[in-house]
């Protein structure tokens, strides 16, 4: 057998190693497929990760760089890359996202009929998120309870640590600032990672 013979014999083997080990790659994550399911995050992990978005969509500003930096602990935990955790979960948080505007429109008929209101639109929402394991039974109670307190007229406390009563022009207000671009805009910085 030649030199060359040889050196084709080998090259033929590899090659026939390596289109073996793509076809298999290929097969085990397919192309377009996510290296990251948030089915794999524990029920802790999305308890901590619905509370961050829910933090982020009500006050982006002064909790942005503190809740991205505990998002991206989390999720480099999971060996995810970066576009893979993106596109995983910004579907997921922009629905958590919008747990804000629906309290707040609730609140708003809340003040005006002195009596807690949860729309239905709310429940569903609550339902959806409980069901897929991202909102905690604690996290709805607390939202029933701020509900509560906010129709009964009772001072709540401030993401600044103020007790601050509320009335229809700041109960407006808020339920105004809240609009489907900035949330979009704030899951983005959200789920983009710390330099």
């Amino acid at each position: 057998m030649t030199n060359s013979s040889r050196r084709w014999i080998a090259y033929a083997a590899m090659s026939a190693v390596l289109l073996g080990g793509a076809l298999l790659i290929t097969r085990l994550h397919p192309p377009g497929a996510s290296s990251f399911d948030p089915d794999t995050l524990s029920s802790v992990e999305r308890a901590q990760l619905s509370e961050l978005a829910l933090t982020v969509a009500e006050e982006p500003q002064g909790a942005m760089a503190e809740a991205r930096r505990r998002v991206w602990t989390i999720v480099r935990a999971h060996g995810a890359r970066p576009s893979d955790a993106r596109s995983a979960l910004e579907p997921i948080f922009l629905k958590i996202g919008h747990g804000p505007t629906l309290f707040w429109t609730d609140a708003r008929q809340a003040v005006a009929e002195r009596r807690p209101v949860k729309s239905e639109a709310r429940t569903q929402w609550e339902a959806e998120l409980m069901g897929e394991g991202w909102l905690t039974l604690a996290q709805q109670r607390r939202y029933d309870d701020f509900m509560a307190r906010i129709a009964r007229g009772e001072p709540i406390e401030s993401s600044h640590g103020v007790d601050v009563a509320l009335d229809d022009r700041m109960i407006n207000a808020i339920t105004d600032s809240f609009n489907e671009g900035e949330l979009r805009r704030t899951v983005d910085e959200l789920l983009t990672p710390p330099g």
